[in-house]
């Protein structure tokens, strides 16, 4: 019968892909120690960009802007 290939045909061709989350504050703080930072200082999510503010190991300070929509890092700094 031709009706159940034509009909997952027309279903896989209606599919819609799943919208991605925001980020929020644990992905966060899971890239900032992904980044090197040990210690946080300050997270805030302010205008759709969070920033965060902390010191890795050898007590540099690290800034870094994520867009909290997309998790993409839109500044990382690192103070030597």
């Amino acid at each position: 019968m031709r009706v159940t290939p034509v009909f997952l045909t027309l279903s896989l061709g209606l599919a819609v892909p799943a919208v991605a989350q925001p980020i929020d504050i644990e992905d966060i703080r899971a890239m900032a120690f992904d980044k090197g930072i040990v210690k946080l200082k300050e997270v805030e999510l302010d205008d759709g960009t969070w920033k965060v503010e902390g010191v890795d190991a050898s007590g540099h300070e690290i800034k870094m802007k994520v867009d909290a929509r997309s998790g993409a890092i839109v500044k990382l700094k690192r103070d030597d």
